[in-house]
């Protein structure tokens, strides 16, 4: 009789270690990137190829790399990027809050917060942002770093049909993220 049982109990305990497998996929590897112009570390995955715009003030990392003469500004909807701007500073919430609203073509801001690491030379502000490249909505999270000389705009998006999916990894990125030298 004992052997009768041990054989659905060995089935059952198979298919609980299959299914945990199946549903607990490996997230990307992450990798420590250093900005050698601005200053900046992020973990981003290690298998994202790097784009940069803007002449070079604008570091994307895409899932897959882009086509000759396309713009992730233009068609990205999963994306890591860290912007940096020349803005004397730290700059006022207000001016925080409009700004982060201009660089990305967004639809709406929300969870708006100062963060409790700023201080009098170095503010850090967390949001959460939905907007749309070509039609197609992503939403994201976002943090923006405002200093006495630059701050860094930093998002990490992902399809609103993927998002749940993404946003453990997104925050994640955005943990990681330390500033540099905000003087210069």
């Amino acid at each position: 009789m004992a052997r009768c049982l041990l054989a659905p109990i060995g089935l059952v305990l198979l298919s609980a270690l299959a299914l945990s497998g199946c549903s607990r996929q490996a997230g990307p590897t992450l990798v420590p990137y250093t900005s050698p112009e601005h200053g900046f570390t992020i973990a981003r995955p290690s298998s994202w190829p790097q784009a940069d715009t803007d002449q070079g003030r604008r570091v994307w990392f895409l899932p897959s790399p882009m086509s000759p003469n396309e713009y992730p500004e233009n068609t990205a909807t999963e994306f890591l990027v860290v912007m940096t701007r020349t803005e004397g500073g730290p700059l006022p919430e207000n001016e925080v809050r409009r700004l982060a609203m201009t660089l990305l073509p967004m639809h709406g801001v929300s969870g708006f917060q100062r963060m409790g690491s700023s201080t009098d030379q170095v503010a850090w502000y967390r949001f959460e942002l939905t907007g749309s490249t070509r039609g197609r909505e992503w939403a994201s999270v976002g943090l923006l770093v405002t200093g006495p000389q630059r701050l860094h705009y930093v998002v990490c998006a992902a399809p609103l049909s993927e998002w749940r999916t993404r946003q453990k990894l997104c925050d994640e990125m955005l943990r990681s993220f330390t500033p540099g030298d905000l003087t210069r």
